[in-house]
């Protein structure tokens, strides 16, 4: 099984456009549309019968991590500012810059 730090970064891309997305649909803050997004996420697989409880644990630590990634930017990037963004630029641009944000923060946090 992949370490949690592994299953962040493989998992950073999806969920910042994930986010990105659920900001510019409706208005919330990044660190809000991440905890919508990690509690859909998470909704999903606890009706998941099969899974297995230390997967259950992997992916909540994995969660967890991926909220608290992507709440640090929220104080520096209001929704307000990713929709002005958003309008100049297609959701992929947007996406693409949180992530490598992200993944940059990612590093220093784990290096």
């Amino acid at each position: 099984m992949p370490t949690i730090s592994e299953e962040v970064e493989r998992c950073l891309p999806y969920f910042v456009r994930l986010c990105v997305n659920s900001v510019i649909v409706t208005g919330t803050g990044l660190d809000e549309a991440a905890r919508m997004v990690a509690q859909e996420l998470a909704d999903r697989m606890n009706r998941e019968p099969r899974m297995a409880d230390d997967l259950k644990e992997h992916f909540a630590a994995t969660l967890e991590e991926l909220i608290h990634l992507v709440s640090s930017l929220a104080p520096r990037l209001p929704g307000r500012m990713l929709m002005e963004f958003a309008e100049k630029a297609s959701q992929a641009q947007v996406a693409s810059t949180l992530e490598r944000s992200l993944i940059g923060a990612l590093r220093a946090g784990h290096g």
